[in-house]
């Protein structure tokens, strides 16, 4: 593939998404990568998806379902197709791990051995080799130890290429040799990959960190535990981007002035409306989401619960979604037929154009993608006014309604006030909440990243600069030190 260094709107340089790994079905941070990746190269910028999970399946370099111009690589795939130039003088080869032992797992494919595995007692990996289709060693790790590790790469023919301490130090390796000398823009999405990122700084290599989530911990003004080791570190990324302001607003009384915090919100596919159901063929309210805690999908069910037992309230709820909590949201509608359960929907889209009202009963947002995603499809939005999102999108009762936070008779209120709309006002409110949907099209949030991207460049640049000038200075008086003649005793 044809590497396209940028579009007419993006800076040039190459440009890279790191995160950790791509699981099906998505969730929301890796369609959000992805859709913003599928802008870039829309408009001629080609992405590559760099993942460093640690998969039992090789990967060559595939490009995205429809997004021509995106590709993904992974870490380990680099040293699977024999690319892993020489290096030093690594150690000896270990002895292979045996799958006739008891205590080696083995991982396939279509019959095809990929990894073999050791655990320790705490059940996680102590010892690992990672093979080539054909069999042989591509990458060993062993420990060393109780925390140390010695990683190894070998060439197709067994023989020891180059070793690591650290997986941190293999990553920066494989990101050396991807970026070469050229200009590049890493942008990296995943909190687990960010605490690499933040100690990965090369001249030519922009990095900006995205925020999917809320921060927020369990005080006011604190930062919950598994955001905490990033944000002490924000000002060693060229920029930190969050869907909202408010969100940028609220970390910066925290973080203090130091780091480069803004904002840049999710795009949005338009939908034309004459694409879309007439409104006397939809209704009814949908749910896309997650079936896990944080989405609180149980105070839909029981709002949709309350809605039912109105007198000629005939008015189904739809949800679609996986997670660990779908057998118990089941059960608790296992008695009302008007609430179905359909697992994961590769066609949100179509859901919920066929639906008239959506309902988002998330604990936290970093933005609600979903909220915009309705919007565009003229499905009306009820989601509960937490932070962040929906307050910046839900105008109430012109695009949508906005209820308080973990109110299941103010969410039962707000399904009964939009079935109850006249049909003028509600073909008005859905016509509000796709112009709402508009605003967020790839031209402009591609263009917003434009502007975000030279801004962090420029910055790097000018810390970049300072540092040299800085180290250069400590050279200088490391040397005048050692030319003073130290005074006779």
């Amino acid at each position: 593939m044809t590497v396209r260094m940028a579009g007419p709107d993006l800076p040039h340089g190459r440009h890279l998404a790191l995160t950790w790994g791509i699981a099906a079905p998505y969730g929301g941070m890796t369609t959000a990568l992805l859709d913003r990746s599928r802008l870039f190269a829309a408009a001629g910028t080609s992405v590559d998806v760099l993942t460093l999970d640690d998969r039992a399946w090789p990967l060559d370099p595939v490009a995205v379902p429809g997004a021509a111009g995106v590709r993904i690589r992974n870490l380990y795939d680099w040293a699977r197709f024999g690319t892993v130039a020489p290096a030093g003088t690594p150690p000896d080869a270990p002895a292979p791990l045996d799958p006739a032992d008891d205590d080696v797992l083995v991982d396939a494919a279509d019959g095809v051995e990929l990894r073999r595995l050791r655990l320790a007692d705490d059940g996680k990996p102590r010892d690992i080799d990672h093979l080539r289709a054909d069999g042989t060693i591509a990458l060993s790790e062993r420990r060393v130890g109780k925390r140390g590790r010695t990683l190894l790469a070998r060439d197709t023919t067994g023989r020891p290429v180059r070793s690591w301490r650290r997986r941190y130090d293999l990553y920066a390796d494989w990101l050396d040799d991807l970026i070469g000398g050229d200009e590049a823009f890493l942008i990296v999405d995943s909190k687990t990959v960010a605490p690499f990122a933040a100690g990965y700084h090369r001249r030519r290599v922009t990095t900006v960190h995205v925020v999917h989530g809320s921060h927020r911990g369990p005080t006011p003004g604190s930062v919950r535990a598994s955001r905490q080791p990033v944000f002490s570190r924000l000002t060693d990324f060229d920029a930190v981007a969050f869907a909202t302001e408010a969100q940028a607003v609220d970390v910066r009384a925290i973080v203090g002035p130091g780091p480069f915090l803004t904002n840049v919100a999710h795009p949005v596919r338009t939908i034309d409306p004459a694409a879309l159901p007439a409104d006397t063929d939809r209704g009814g309210a949908v749910v896309i989401a997650r079936l896990e805690p944080i989405k609180r999908i149980e105070d839909a069910v029981a709002a949709m619960l309350e809605v039912h037992g109105t007198a000629a309230a005939d008015i189904p709820l739809d949800v679609y979604g996986t997670g660990s909590r779908a057998g118990e949201l089941a059960a608790l509608a296992s008695d009302d037929p008007l609430i179905r359960f359909h697992g994961h929907t590769d066609d949100p889209a179509g859901a919920l154009g066929a639906a008239g009202v959506l309902l988002l009963t998330s604990r936290s947002e970093a933005f609600g993608l979903v909220l915009l995603e309705a919007m565009a499809a003229g499905c009306l939005p009820i989601a509960y006014d937490i932070a962040y999102g929906p307050a910046e999108l839900i105008r109430h009762g012109v695009n949508g309604w906005l209820v308080p936070e973990g109110d299941v008779a103010a969410l039962a209120d707000a399904v009964r006030a939009a079935a109850a709309l006249e049909p003028a006002r509600r073909a008005g409110m859905r016509e509000q909440a796709r112009a709402t949907a508009a605003e967020y099209d790839d031209v402009r949030i591609r263009r917003r990243w434009a502007a975000v991207l030279r801004a962090a460049r420029r910055r790097r640049r000018v810390r970049g600069g300072a540092r040299r000038v800085l180290a250069a200075a400590r050279r200088i008086a490391a040397a005048a030190k050692r030319r003073v003649p130290r005074p006779r005793r």
